[in-house]
């Protein structure tokens, strides 16, 4: 979709991991380029997407950003798995990630980081 590519970069249409179609590959997410930060891309995009397709339109969505490419796949129609449990989500921030240290110079505690 045309409105796609202008927020998150040029994108294709792929396989799931399945096999089955209904994939997407963002081919350099430009959320993920001009933040830098995990903890961003998590709770800012892929959280909320997967949220939004299942909750308002009835659609399953796994979002599974690699950090290391800066691609993004998107499998619709994919239920995606708790946080507990995605591999997307280990610990630790991105080399070059300026978010943890913007934050402790605005005196938040660790508590409120957006990478633990």
């Amino acid at each position: 979709p045309t409105f796609f590519g202008f927020l998150v970069g040029p994108s294709k249409t792929n396989r799931r991991k399945d096999g089955m179609p209904g994939g997407l590959v963002v081919e350099k997410c430009k959320f993920l380029q001009e933040s830098g930060c995990k903890g961003m891309c998590l709770n800012i995009c892929k959280l909320p997407a997967q949220d939004f397709f299942k909750e308002e339109l009835g659609l399953p969505l796994t979002v599974s950003p690699n950090f290391v490419t800066q691609e993004c796949q998107w499998s619709f129609g994919e239920e995606p798995l708790p946080p507990s449990k995605d591999p997307s989500f280990p610990k630790g921030c991105l080399a070059g990630c300026d978010s943890r240290k913007i934050m402790a110079e605005r005196g938040l505690s660790s508590g409120q980081l957006v990478c633990e």
